[in-house]
């Protein structure tokens, strides 16, 4: 079932606290729930990438991956 925006950016800001605030691409793309929606987990994470605290790993090439970036990462403060 597709997920929200809203959904999106809460689980992958649960799996940043649940991963010691690093969070690389293949835990992302594996995810069941993500792969079915796609463009709103990319919405999602490029949202989360305007935040102060949270970095992004590079962008990734999309003939490759569908997520934008090769991780998330929070600055812990």
């Amino acid at each position: 079932m597709p997920i929200t925006m809203e959904q999106a950016s809460q689980r992958l800001r649960d799996l940043l606290d649940k991963h010691d605030d690093y969070v690389p691409i293949e835990l992302i793309e594996d995810d069941e729930d993500f792969a079915e929606s796609r463009d709103v987990v990319s919405a999602a994470a490029r949202a989360l990438a305007t935040e102060s605290d949270v970095i992004t790993g590079e962008e990734t090439h999309p003939h490759e991956h569908w997520f934008p970036y090769s991780f998330l990462m929070r600055e812990s403060g």
